[in-house]
């Protein structure tokens, strides 16, 4: 239940940058394959402040605690050394902040989300749906 009303909120905030922003004109079609190929290439991709071994900011930390404490590997990016990347991903998912995490290919959220589905004890599940091996998962 709170997945689906954490996605609908997703969406708003999503449709709302898009507005706001200009959101999918802004990429070239160059950036946009090499993002695809990157979010495509591993199970689960982080794009953050900083890297798994030193985030950069709180929010990235965050996001690598809830990953690490479910035993989830996950490919980072960081977006500090790549301005291209770090613009082009607030475009491509249509996301306005970084860190923002990304399984098999699909755009799960940010910080808030990824902390959320964890609090809530929705994150193991998610995981399950798609495959991936955690922690307290059933696979």
């Amino acid at each position: 239940m709170l997945r689906l009303a954490t996605r609908q909120a997703s969406a708003m905030l999503r449709s709302s940058y898009s507005t706001a922003s200009g959101a999918g004109g802004g990429l070239s079609d160059e950036t946009r394959k090499r993002i695809d190929g990157i979010v495509k290439k591993d199970d689960v991709v982080v794009f953050m402040k900083g890297t798994q071994q030193e985030p950069a900011c709180g929010f990235s930390r965050n996001v690598k605690l809830v990953l690490d404490f479910h035993n989830v590997k996950f490919r980072d990016y960081n977006v500090l050394t790549d301005p291209e990347l770090r613009e082009g991903v607030k475009i491509y998912s249509e996301w306005p902040t970084i860190p923002q995490v990304y399984v098999k290919g699909e755009f799960v959220g940010g910080c808030d989300i990824l902390v959320s589905m964890h609090k809530d004890g929705e994150i193991s599940d998610f995981l399950d749906e798609k495959g991936i091996p955690n922690k307290y998962g059933s696979k």
